[in-house]
Order: structure tokens, then C-alpha cells, then sequence
């Protein structure tokens, strides 16, 4: 009786990889409809502020709610000094990332965006060997020239695309508004490393998303104008638009996070993000449908050095 246990242990096994692989794929999936809903929303009408607030207000109360019950769990109450150095890191990688971001998609497409945002962890890389006492190896070079060849590809395709417009002036500083975004997450990351072990991660990133939203809160408290602080807050809105906000709140942001944790517990963090992989070709797959951008062969040619920079990087340890 005891041979054929070996082979269920292997099916439930394989199983629960599956599982792991395919939610992993489905969050990379939603992240990336991310930019697409964003563009789509500002055609409406819609402007950054209202949308980042209202984005990062509907989500709260779920991150409220997993950092409550992660609160419980701690052993040890965590220090002020702790708490606030949480803070401050989520400002800056959920809230000045965001504005950064959103900003930037005013300017650029949907695909550069997404291209530009997935290269992070090339910046990673640099600033863990300028600022953190990372180690350099001439092995990242290639990667690195590879990914940043493939995203100067994307530029050209988006400015070509937009010919003499007015638009195509706006290119570069969108660009840098993105890489901006690229860039905060980056030093997010390097710096979060100490809070995530001092808070675990359900609680440092339910920290980060509650000051990233009380930042956006006051910064609409002390920005609208004498009399229109209720047309931010909330806004006169067509039951369409509440629902692509409702969309980017819980579809695009909080249930990919979860998803992500959960393939992390099944499939490890590896596997997790080279799935991460798919979120920039289904990005530009849904803006050619959805948004009516074009896509050349240009396109086409650096997302695929984009993809294939990154995911060298990702192998190099």
C-alpha cells in the first residue's frame, strides 16, 4: 500500500505549482491593466488628483484590515522609531511614485510606461552598488545594455508614432515623470529591506499604503482651490467612471498584491517574478485594443529587449 502514495504526493505537488504559476500570471495580468484603465479614465475627464485619491481611499480599508490582523499577531510592539521609518519609506514608494507616475501617463503611452516601470530593477541594481554596498559584477552589463537599448527603442517608437504633434513634445518630460516613478520604487525596495523584517511584509505594506494615502489626503486638503477641496474628495463622477475607479482599485492594485503573496507561498519568489514577465506584453496587447495605440516593429522589437534585459538581471544573484 505504501507504493502508490509516492505518486499523489507528486500529482498534489505538481498540483499546487500549477496554482501558484497560474494566480501568479493572473496577477501579472491585472497589474498590468493598471496603465490601460488609467489612460482610459483620463479621456473621461478624469485628473490625477481625484484619481489617486479615490484609488488609494477604496483600497485602504482592506490594507487596514490585513494590517490590523497582522498587528495582532506581532509578539513585540514594534517602536515608534520602527512605525515612522514605515512611513516615511511608504510615501515614498506609494505616494510620490504614484503622482510621478500618473503624471507621466498624461504624456506617454500606455506601453512605454509599462516598459519603463518594469525596468526597475535595473535601477535597483545601480543603486545597490552606489549607495548600498552592493557588489559590481561585469556580468550585468550586458542586461543592463540590453534592457536600456530596448526602452530608447520604445521612446523612438512613441515619438515616430506621434509624428510633429504637439503630443510628441510632451514625450520627454513624461518620460521622466515614469522614470521617476521607476526610480522612487527602486530606492522603495532597497530601503524597505529593514521594515519588512522589523514589521513582517502584510504589515509594512499596510503601513506604506495608509500614510501613502493620508499624503495624498493632505496634499489635497492643502492644494484645492477655496471651495472645490469636495470635487476632489468626491467628485460628481458618472456611475462609468466610479466603476474604471473601482477597477483600478481593487482589480489593478489591491487583488494582484494579494495574488503576488500568495504565489510567493506556493511557487517562491523567483518563479513569482519572472511570471512578471507577461505584464508587458499584455499591457501592450490590451492599449493596441483598447486605446488604439499603434505598435511597430520598433515596439515590438524593445519590449522584447526590455523583457529579455530584465529577466538576464533577475538571474544573476
Amino acid at each position: 500500500m505504501a507504493a502508490p502514495s509516492a505518486p499523489l504526493t507528486s500529482g498534489a505537488r505538481l498540483t499546487d505549482q500549477q496554482f501558484g504559476l497560474m494566480i501568479a500570471l493572473i496577477a501579472a495580468t491585472l497589474f498590468s491593466t493598471k496603465p490601460i484603465l488609467i489612460k482610459w479614465l483620463y479621456s473621461l475627464g478624469v485628473e490625477v488628483l481625484p484619481m489617486i485619491w479615490l484609488r488609494m481611499a477604496i483600497a485602504l480599508p482592506f490594507y487596514l484590515v490585513v494590517g490590523w490582523l497582522s498587528w495582532r499577531r506581532l509578539s513585540e510592539q514594534p517602536s515608534l522609531n520602527v512605525m515612522l521609518r514605515a512611513i516615511a519609506i511608504g510615501l515614498l514608494g506609494y505616494y510620490a511614485s504614484s503622482m510621478l507616475d500618473l503624471h507621466g501617463l498624461q504624456y506617454v503611452s500606455a506601453q512605454l510606461e509599462r516598459l519603463v516601470l518594469y525596468a526597475y530593477p535595473s535601477m535597483v541594481v545601480i543603486l545597490g552598488i552606489l549607495f548600498f554596498g552592493q557588489t559590481f559584477r561585469i556580468r550585468i552589463v550586458p542586461p543592463l545594455l540590453i534592457t536600456y537599448a530596448g526602452l530608447a527603442l520604445m521612446y523612438g517608437h512613441d515619438l515616430h508614432s506621434l509624428g510633429n504633434s504637439a503630443a510628441a513634445a510632451n514625450v520627454p518630460m513624461g518620460t521622466l515623470l515614469v522614470s521617476g516613478a521607476a526610480f522612487t520604487f527602486a530606492l522603495y525596495l532597497l530601503l524597505s529591506k529593514r521594515s519588512i523584517k522589523e514589521l513582517g511584509s502584510m504589515l509594512f505594506t499596510s503601513v506604506a499604503m495608509s500614510s501613502a494615502t493620508v499624503g495624498i489626503l493632505l496634499q489635497a486638503l492643502f492644494s484645492a482651490p477655496s471651495g472645490q477641496l469636495s470635487s476632489i474628495l468626491m467628485p460628481d463622477y458618472s456611475a462609468t467612471i466610479w466603476l474604471g475607479i473601482a477597477a483600478l482599485s481593487l482589480l489593478a492594485t489591491v487583488l494582484p498584491s494579494f495574488l503576488v503573496s500568495a504565489a510567493i507561498a506556493r511557487i517562491g519568489p523567483e518563479k513569482t517574478s519572472m511570471s512578471g514577465t507577461l505584464g508587458p506584453v499584455a499591457t501592450t496587447l490590451l492599449a493596441v485594443w483598447f486605446l488604439d495605440e499603434s505598435l511597430t516593429l520598433f515596439g515590438v522589437a524593445g519590449m522584447a529587449l526590455v523583457v529579455l534585459g530584465v529577466w538576464q538581471l533577475s538571474r544573476i544573484r
